[in-house]
Parts: structure tokens; sequence; C-alpha cells
């Protein structure tokens, strides 16, 4: 494995942990979209930053394997 892309894939495992670790970031109802409260979109914007970032370090894993 490449140096810098093993540090890439390294930050790429690390950034959704983060971003979901943020609890005062998220903690509070507002604004809303569509009436749904800030913590819940959030949320489900983490989900999709995870399942991004896990599949590019997935392929930058297999490329150096």
């Amino acid at each position: 494995m490449r140096p810098r892309s093993s540090a890439l894939t390294v930050a790429l495992l690390v950034l959704p942990c983060l971003t979901a670790m943020a609890v005062p970031l998220y903690a509070r109802t507002e604004p809303r979209l569509v009436g749904v409260p800030f913590f819940y979109w959030y949320q489900f914007g983490c989900l999709i930053v995870t399942v991004l970032c896990l599949s590019v370090a997935l392929r930058l894993h297999r490329e150096d394997t």
C-alpha cells in the first residue's frame, strides 16, 4: 500500500466517525427542512457521507492490493 493512498484511506474511514461524534454541532431542532428537525436530516446526511467514504476507501484499498 502506498503511503499517500494509505493516509487518504484512513482519513476516509475517520471522517464519518468524527462527523457523527460532533453532537454539539447537530443537537438542535432548527433549522427544519420540510418540517423535519435538523437533527434527523443531519444524521441522514452522515449516513450518505459514510457510505460514500467507505466506498472510496474500499476502491483505494483494492487498487493498492
